[in-house]
């Protein structure tokens, strides 16, 4: 009895410490470095928003930043924000490669698309993300997704005007908020 006891223990021992967490990665926040207009960027965090299926497309919003979120106060405390609003094709959400679409253009059945992504900085340099700063939107490009639930990899290859772009990418786990 008294080895089955040692042996059961010993056994309990090595699996607690060789055994890996199913969600060893899974609790990691979002996080990845873009370059925009040839100035680097570290994102430290992200948050995507889900609106659900309309119109034959299911719209999820993804915003990634390098400071922290005030969810009271609906602002980021940080220096740069990086939003996209993406549309799958169907009644739930799929990965993909998004397409930059007009907002005056149709998009076809099949399509994945986004009309509005925007990188803001923070030019007065407050520390909060908000109207006083310089934001420019997208004028074209490709912003590819993939991954589930809510953990997501977001890569960016953004055009904007005057030959500015927007290329990196963000890994991890995004704060799903609900309204």
């Amino acid at each position: 009895m008294k080895k089955v006891t040692l042996l059961s223990l010993a056994l309990l021992v090595f699996f607690m410490f060789s055994c890996k967490s199913d969600d060893d990665d899974g609790d990691k926040v979002a996080s990845g470095s873009v370059t925009f207009d040839g100035d680097s960027y570290s994102l430290t965090n992200g948050f995507m928003i889900d609106f659900g299926a309309d119109g034959g497309f299911y719209n999820i919003d993804f915003t990634t930043y390098d400071g922290s979120l005030n969810i009271g106060e609906e602002k980021i405390e940080g220096s740069v924000e990086i939003y996209a609003e993406l549309f799958a094709p169907g009644t739930s959400f799929s990965t993909g490669t998004f397409e930059y679409l007009s907002f005056f253009d149709d998009p076809e059945p099949g399509d994945y698309f986004f009309n509005s992504s925007y990188i803001t900085i923070d030019s007065d340099d407050d520390g909060e993300i908000d109207s006083n700063d310089d934001s420019f939107s997208a004028t074209g490009g490709t912003i590819m997704l993939s991954g589930s639930g809510s953990n997501y990899t977001i890569t960016y290859d953004l055009t904007f005007a005057n030959s500015m772009t927007l290329t990196g990418s963000v890994s991890g786990k995004f704060q799903e908020i609900n309204f």
